[in-house]
């Protein structure tokens, strides 16, 4: 991918994960930039997007609070995403969004394996709620 693409994917990443424009760009920048030195040419490999995303997701749940807004957002899913604590709201990011395995996640979150798919099923079942209603 070229780096147009790859900075448009952690942003994301970090926009679903903070729910504010502004937080998202301090979290995706913290991220690129710790992974700048991997980054060689215009054509970025995905492992270099996978490392970049755990950056991104190891940075939010370091402060959770400073990166989290209130829910306002006129997308019903990301309001429903921005209503989960931040442990859920990660591993639904990481696992359902991103396609990630759940394996990196445990290590960057210092949780067990059995531990996020708790998280990750509980937060699955309060988005259908949500979406129910």
């Amino acid at each position: 991918m070229n780096f147009h693409e790859y900075i448009k994917k952690v942003y994301t990443i970090a926009f679903r994960l903070t729910g504010e424009e502004i937080s998202a760009c301090d979290v995706a920048a913290l991220a690129v930039d710790r992974n700048a030195n991997n980054i060689k040419e215009d054509d970025i490999d995905l492992s270099i997007l996978h490392t970049t995303a755990k950056e991104v997701c190891g940075i939010f749940l370091l402060e959770p609070d400073k990166y989290s807004v209130s829910i306002n957002h006129s997308n019903h899913i990301q309001n429903t995403l921005l209503a989960l604590e931040p442990l859920s709201r990660a591993a639904v990011v990481w696992r359902d969004i991103m396609g990630f395995n759940i394996n990196d996640l445990a290590s960057i979150s210092n949780c067990t394996k059995s531990e996020l798919y708790k998280k990750l099923n509980s937060a699955r079942k309060q988005m259908l709620r949500s979406a129910g209603q």
